[in-house]
This record gives structure tokens, C-alpha cells and sequence, in this order.
């Protein structure tokens, strides 16, 4: 470290990089709205960070990515000067809006997701039945809850009438669900004659692939045959086109690596601060990226943060960009979380990698506070991703 005229240290560069995905799947129940709100209420927290370590001078920057990756600022900020501007998430169509209209129901059965998902509601004691025909052939209902092919019922309701507000459900595991046509049906099993019950009883069905999900109504009546609501079909590139949209992280990687080359880092800079924050899997070269980034000596000196918005993100993938068995991904389940880990990455981590202790030799990784502790048990009544 330089020392100034009379004595005084001169401060050194720490490089923080916000990472953010803003894939269109973003933009659903919140979660852009959320991470905006984080990022800017963390701000202040920072300049604390900064005032309390005279030695560090803090420079900020912003790497969004979707179908592609760019910088939202032109060059590296100075703390002191930098001002976050609202991440939008890519467009999705206005049929996948509805999501978190469903998204109390799953939620209040314990409904499972993944790759393929497909359910359906509807607002009586009325018994419908959801069906779902795999590309195999085999059919996926009350009779026959688990595929072959990895697909299962894991929630049936009225059987007998207990609800005003049911709700069924097929998924396919992450990762699980074969390619091929898929055909999807509602049964109206049985009238249950009880008050509101008068047919046809109108439904709704969702299909969800990945982040993008397609609503399609109908109405239908007992003793009518089983109604086809709609058939698709899933390859890799629909996976790529619907899955909320395109998520191109190994791009952003890539991009960051270029960033974290000597120069333009400077070589007496401190160990930078890199927070990638997502809320799916990659669509693109993941591993082509993190080794670019890891070539780098900045790259691999870096503290990594991941931060997994919802249910839908690789764990292991966050783990392989982070490194570092002491830093678990950080998994965000609604915005109280998010708000939380933001803050921790913004004071506890910030301090650390900018205190007087911290050395930029060797690969040696900085020892940093634990991060918040991941709450186990059932889901919380909070939860929204």
C-alpha cells in the first residue's frame, strides 16, 4: 500500500460488479421490482462501508444479462458518484402474467415444479380432473399418477367436495421432462350438486416451460367427454425460447472476465466483489464463461457472491461460480429475503474485502462473516418465488 506525503495511506481501487439477470421471467410476481428496491435501499449501507475504510475507494458497476450481456454504466463508478438505474426484465407475453394468480393455490398444496408443469383451477366443489398424454403415449391422471417418463400428479382435489378453490397439478422434475408432443385434457369427473356447482364449470389451465407460462379457459360440463385444452411440443430450443427467456450467463461471464483483465484492472486494486443474482439456468456456453472468468488472476481472486431468486435456479452451478465451501448460494424466496441478502453482500462482504487485512496475493480466499442463515423446514407463508 502507497503512502502519501506526511504519512497518510493512499486508498486502493475495490471493483464491486453487480451481476444481474434480466431474462423475462424477471419481470414476473415482483422480482425485478424487488431487486431494484434491494440494490437501492443497500446504497447508503455502502457508503458507510467506504467511510469506515479510508484505504478502500470503491468503484461500482453494472452487468445485465438475458440475450446477451451489457454494462449499464460506461466504465467503473465511484461510489460516492454512483446513481443505480432500474433493471427492466425482457418483454413476455401478456399470457404469462397470470402466474402468481395460481401461485397460491400450488402454494397452499405444497405443488411441486419444474422443467414442464401444467395446472389447472377452477372455482366450485365440482371434481375436474387434469390429464396430461406424455410423448410416450401414457396418461397422466387421477388413475395413474406417476409416468414413466418422470411426470406425476401431486395434487388431486375434490374427491369428495372440500374446496371452493381447487387446484391440480403435473410436473416434470428439473431436467426430467422428455422431449417429444405432449396433448393436455380436462375431465369433468363428478357433479358434486353442492351450492355454485351448476355446469359447465368454467377452468383455467396453465403450462409452464421453465419461467414462461401460457394460460388458456374453457368450460366444461359432466358426462361431456374429456376436453383437449392444448397440445405442444418440447426440444432444446423451446426450452431456450419459452423458458422465460433467453439467460445467456456464460455471456456475462465472458464479458466480465474482459473487465477483470490487468489492465483495465489495476494491479494494486484489491480483491474485486462479484454478485451474480439469478432466477433460472443458463441458455447458453455456461462452462465456456466461468472458464474464461476463471483465467483470469482477478477473476479467481475475486470474492463471488450468488444470490438464487425462486425454486427454478441450478444450486451447483452458483456453487461452481462461488467456490467456496465456507459461501453456500444464497436462495431468495421472496423479497425479504433478497432485501436481506443484498444487505449482507452490501455491508458484511463489502467490509472485509475492504479492510486494511485483505491481500491480493496468491489465490488465498478472503474469510468473510457467514452469510444469513438459510431458514430449513416448510416453506414460508412469505414465500412468492
Amino acid at each position: 500500500m502507497g503512502i502519501r506525503p506526511g504519512g497518510e495511506m493512499t486508498s486502493r481501487p475495490l471493483h464491486f460488479i453487480w451481476i444481474a439477470d434480466c431474462s423475462a421471467s424477471m419481470g414476473l410476481d415482483g422480482k425485478m421490482d424487488s431487486l431494484n428496491h434491494a440494490i437501492r435501499e443497500a446504497l447508503p449501507s455502502m457508503l458507510t462501508v467506504e467511510d469506515q475504510n479510508p484505504n478502500a475507494s470503491i468503484l461500482v458497476r453494472t452487468l445485465r444479462f438475458s440475450g446477451g450481456a451489457r454494462w449499464m454504466e460506461p466504465e467503473m463508478i465511484p461510489l460516492s458518484a454512483f446513481r443505480w438505474t432500474d433493471l427492466v426484465a425482457d418483454n413476455l407475453p401478456r399470457t404469462a402474467e397470470f402466474s402468481a394468480e395460481f401461485r397460491s393455490r400450488l402454494q397452499r398444496e405444497g405443488a411441486q415444479s419444474g422443467d414442464v408443469q401444467v395446472s389447472l383451477m377452477w372455482n366450485n366443489f365440482n371434481d375436474l380432473d387434469l390429464h396430461v398424454v406424455c410423448p410416450s403415449g401414457e396418461t397422466i391422471f387421477f388413475g395413474h399418477r406417476r409416468s414413466a417418463c418422470g411426470g406425476e400428479l401431486d395434487v388431486d382435489m375434490n374427491v369428495t367436495p372440500t374446496s371452493e378453490q381447487p387446484v391440480e397439478n403435473i410436473y416434470w422434475p428439473s431436467g426430467g421432462a422428455p422431449h417429444g408432443h405432449y396433448k393436455v385434457l380436462v375431465n369433468h369427473y363428478h357433479n358434486h350438486r353442492k351450492r355454485g356447482c351448476q355446469d359447465p364449470t368454467p377452468y383455467r389451465v396453465a403450462v409452464k416451460m421453465g419461467g414462461y407460462v401460457q394460460e388458456y379457459t374453457g368450460a366444461v360440463s359432466h358426462r361431456q367427454p374429456p376436453q383437449v385444452v392444448c397440445e405442444f411440443d418440447l426440444d432444446n430450443r423451446s426450452m431456450a425460447t419459452l423458458g422465460g427467456g433467453n439467460t445467456e450467463m456464460g455471456t456475462a461471464l465472458t464479458l466480465l472476465s474482459e473487465q477483470l483483465r490487468t489492465p483495465p484492472m489495476p494491479q494494486r486494486a484489491l480483491p474485486p466483489v462479484l454478485v451474480l443474482i439469478s432466477d433460472g439456468q443458463p441458455t447458453d456456453n455456461y462452462d465456456s464463461g466461468l472458464t474464461a472468468l476463471m483465467n483470469q488472476p482477478w477473476g479467481r481472486k475475486a470474492v463471488r457472491i450468488a444470490i438464487a431468486i425462486g425454486q427454478d435456479v441450478d444450486l451447483d452451478l452458483l456453487r461452481r461460480f462461488i467456490d467456496n465451501p465456507q459461501i453456500p448460494p444464497l436462495q431468495a424466496n421472496n423479497p425479504e429475503d433478497l432485501v436481506r441478502y443484498i444487505k449482507w453482500v452490501s455491508t458484511d462482504v463489502l467490509q472485509t474485502a475492504s479492510s486494511p487485512a485483505t491481500r491480493t496475493t496468491g489465490t488465498t480466499q478472503i474469510i468473510i462473516t457467514p452469510p444469513p442463515p438459510v431458514i430449513a423446514g416448510p416453506a414460508s407463508a412469505m414465500d412468492v418465488w
